[in-house]
């Protein structure tokens, strides 16, 4: 019986997640630029202090060390028709790896309200913040 619900819920929450994606309207475009930055979003201050005691004495040393919190973000420039989007990806760990994708390739993307998801050649879905939309300038 509770194999018979796990794999009900396990098939619902499937549904779930392909109704979501299938809200999505996906659209082609070209990514036209990507830059990584790396941004001070605080710092962190670590105190330690060794103590001793022995009968008579007692002695401490204290040290302060002070490290800035630097956070990383990929921005992708993605041209579509004659609309920019500039979206904006957190890369939550250091070694985190930003979408696979080439510069003047076309890429598939859709866009809902202030969230930008970004397929990569791997098919991999990428989300990211839109910090920007404007029209193509006519050369």
């Amino acid at each position: 019986m509770r194999l018979k619900v796990l794999a009900l819920t396990a098939c619902l929450l499937g549904t779930v997640t392909t109704r979501a994606a299938d809200d999505l309207k996906w659209q082609h475009g070209t990514l036209t630029a990507t830059e990584r930055q790396k941004v001070k979003e605080g710092s962190t201050t670590t105190r330690h202090t060794d103590a001793s005691a022995d009968r008579d004495d007692y002695s401490s040393n204290s040290r302060t060390t002070k490290s800035d919190n630097i956070e990383n973000y990929q921005l992708y420039t993605i041209e579509s028709g004659n609309i920019v989007y500039v979206g904006s990806e957190h890369l939550l760990f250091p070694w985190s790896k930003a979408a696979d994708i080439d510069l003047g390739q076309t890429v598939q993307f859709a866009v809902k309200r202030d969230k930008m998801f970004i397929l990569d050649a791997s098919g991999k879905q990428h989300k990211a913040t839109v910090v920007k939309t404007s029209l193509k300038s006519a050369n």
